[in-house]
């Protein structure tokens, strides 16, 4: 009998070791010692700045779109234009020069009868008579365009130009075929003519330049428009 306590107090101890064994590895120091250690994270601080909002590309198209404000234009200084000069009276009035260098020998007169040897009569004279070598040069008085190349049957050969401001000029007495035609533009002091002898109401004089002037159609003084 005594063998035989002997193993059933050794089961019993080895039952009771098995007991407090199981009871060991079930209680929560024996897990918490089993459980691997885990490694503690750092804490991620989040950006202040919120992320920007992800936009579609169907969204684009709806976005307002900017506005470009461009630099006003301007425009650039003018530069500085000298003073216009305003020209003297002496500028205004046109250049007139005298047709021809010669002796008068019969003046203008519309308000006394003069005697004409030629016509043996006594007549107004609506120019003047100015002596001078035959085929000297004729000038015009003025800028102008001619207006009639005729030969006249009583003053001869004769060229008429038409002037600014209502004025005209006629050279009588030209020797045949003048150096000018109609419709021409003539400046003062250009040659239209030489003093020929060819008025045949004025032949006892010789050769000389009839030069008359008229304004308007009325017939003035050539001395005061050539000055």
């Amino acid at each position: 009998m005594s063998g035989k306590g002997g193993y059933i107090a050794l089961a019993m101890c080895m039952v009771v070791a098995g007991i407090i064994t199981l009871l060991v590895m079930e209680s929560p120091r024996a897990n918490t010692a089993q459980e691997p250690t885990q490694t503690e994270t750092p804490a991620v601080q989040e950006d202040p700045m919120p992320a920007a909002p992800v936009i579609e590309p169907e969204e684009v198209e709806d976005l307002p779109r900017p506005v470009e404000i461009l630099p006003e234009e301007t425009e650039p200084a003018a530069p500085n234009k000298p003073a216009e000069e305003i020209p003297s009276p002496e500028e205004l009035v046109p250049q007139v020069v005298s047709p021809l260098d010669g002796t008068t020998v019969t003046v203008f007169s519309m308000t006394e009868l003069m005697y004409d040897e030629t016509m043996a009569d006594w007549r107004t004279h609506s120019g003047v008579d100015i002596q001078a070598g035959e085929g000297d040069a004729v000038k015009t008085a003025a800028d102008g365009t001619v207006l009639t190349v005729a030969e006249d049957e009583l003053m001869g050969y004769t060229v008429v130009i038409e002037h600014a401001g209502g004025y005209t000029t006629q050279y009588s007495s030209l020797t045949e075929d003048p150096p000018v035609e109609a419709g021409q533009p003539v400046s003062a002091g250009q040659i239209i003519g030489f003093v020929g002898n060819t008025a045949a109401a004025e032949s006892t004089m010789g050769p000389h330049l009839h030069f008359s002037v008229s304004l308007d159609g009325e017939p003035v003084d050539p001395q005061e428009y050539v000055g």
